[in-house]
This record gives C-alpha cells, structure tokens and sequence, in this order.
C-alpha cells in the first residue's frame, strides 16, 4: 500500500513514516505557499424548510422573489475536510469585520459581470454556532459557521435566482487565504514532538476523527482570510447541500449587538475542546 501526499505534489511513498519525514522537512515551505495562495475552501450549508418557500409574518408562504434574502452557510469548524485542513472556532473573526461590504456572492468563483447573484452591499457576514443537527449531520453539540445574509435582485445571476427559489442542489465554498497555520502529525518520536503534540491537543475537537487517524496528519488552522467572495458551486467535498431561507423568522436567532461576544483564540479551542471531547463541517 502506498500512501500520497497532496502537499507534496501528489507524491507517493511506501510508509506513512517516509510521508510525515517529507511532510516535516518541508513544512516551512508548506506554510509559506499556503499563505501565499488563494484556496477555494470547502462549505457546508443546509435548510431548515423542506419546500423551498419563504414563511412570512402572517404566516402564509410564498416563493423566493427579488428582495428576499437567503442565507448560504459558506464554511464551518471543527471538521476535516478535503484538504486536511481543521478551521477552529474564531478563524473569521478578524477578516469578517475587516471585509464588510467588500465580499461578492457569486456562480462558480468566478469574478465577473453577469455571475453575481448579490454585490457586496447586499451582503452581510455572520458567524454564528449553529447545532451539528441543523445542518443534517449526527454529531453532537454544534459548530461555529461563516454564513453569508444575501439579497436576490434583479441583477442577480438568473440560473443562480431559480436556483435558490426551486431549491436545487447546490453547494457553496468560499474563496480565502490561509493566515496563520501548523502541521499535525501522529507520530510519538522525539522528531515529531511538536508536530505530535499539535495532533493531540486539535483531535479532539474533530467530529469525523476517523479521517485524522487514517490520514495521520492534517493541518489546523487557526485564522484565515476571506477574499472577494463566496460562491454557488456544483460540487463541494462536504455532503450536506441546502440553503437557508427566512432565518428571522425561524429559531435560530441572529447575533446582535446584545449577544455575549463570541469567544477568540485560546477561548474558542477550550470551548470546543469541551463541546466535542466526547467525539465534532
């Protein structure tokens, strides 16, 4: 059995001790291209309604229609995704309020006339945690997402409106660039005492564990950029594909400027170190 390494150009070696030797020697190097590129990340996102209509105040419901807001869920934490990468709780805070009214909600990440569904003036950015449940999954307690309140209009891309009104199945990814990462890696030698150590400290806040353990390492990190947008994509790595709509008048409420602030850095791996212990996209 060979074992590849996507950091590594898709190179292949006999052990996974060979792959975290190659792994470790070019860490550093590792960190700096990531830093330095754009990534299209995974998403996940959901629904709490299962015809595709908008519940209004009296009660009665209508269709999707310009005006109307939807709220796609762009990215969340605790889950290892597609690239091996591990979003913390807090990886938004600094680039969400540095990016208000900056960010595009697009088709297909692609940046030009005739693909925006909504212009950054009619899009708000969210963090908010959000229970495993409400996004379709069975793990327990919850998970901290980037969620976009986007307006439909009249300019909106118009594959993109009946999309959303028709609720087809759609998945969204938000364009970024990693700020601040480190490398994991399951191996208890002296070699690997930092890397190891990383590993056991993040492995429990993951909610598909098993991934961490086959793969033997993954990378966690800890603040990322949001840049230009976030898009309606065909294809994303994680399952759950939905769109939420009307969410004021649902549940789940919306942060305001009375909600406890939300918990940064070392605060937000204690608090999900002690949400997902037990076992947390």
């Amino acid at each position: 059995m060979k074992f590849t390494c996507k950091e590594l150009s898709g190179q292949s070696f006999e052990t996974k001790q060979e792959m975290f030797a190659a792994l470790k020697a070019s860490k550093e190097a590792i960190i700096k291209q990531k830093t330095e590129a754009v990534k299209f990340s995974d998403h996940i996102d959901y629904s709490l309604k299962e015809d595709g209509t908008l519940k209004q105040e009296d009660g009665s419901a209508t269709q999707l229609k310009y005006g109307d807001y939807v709220y796609p869920i762009i990215n969340s934490t605790n889950y290892l995704d597609s690239h091996s990468d591990l979003h913390l709780y807090g990886i938004w805070d600094k680039s969400a309020e540095e990016q208000k009214g900056r960010i595009y909600f697009i088709i297909n990440h692609d940046l030009s006339v005739g693909n925006v569904i909504s212009y950054p003036k009619e899009v708000e950015l969210i963090i908010k945690e959000v229970e495993w449940s409400k996004l379709g999954k069975s793990y327990p307690g919850s998970t901290q997402v980037l969620m976009f309140k986007a307006m439909v209009t009249e300019k909106s891309n118009p594959a993109a409106f009946y999309i959303l009104r028709d609720k087809e199945d759609v998945q969204y990814s938000v364009r970024m660039r990693y700020v601040r990462l480190e490398l994991a890696i399951n191996d208890s030698s002296e070699y690997y005492k930092q890397e190891k150590a990383v590993f056991d400290k993040y492995l429990p806040l993951i909610v598909n564990q098993e991934k961490a353990i086959e793969d033997g390492y993954f990378w966690v990190i800890h603040e990322a950029e949001i840049y230009k947008e976030g898009s309606m994509v065909l294809f994303g790595s994680n399952d759950a594909t939905a769109t939420l709509y009307d969410i004021e008048n649902k549940d789940i409420q919306l942060p305001n400027s009375t909600d406890e602030e939300p918990l940064k850095g070392a605060q937000n791996e204690e608090r999900g170190s002690l949400l997902f212990n037990a076992n947390l996209i």
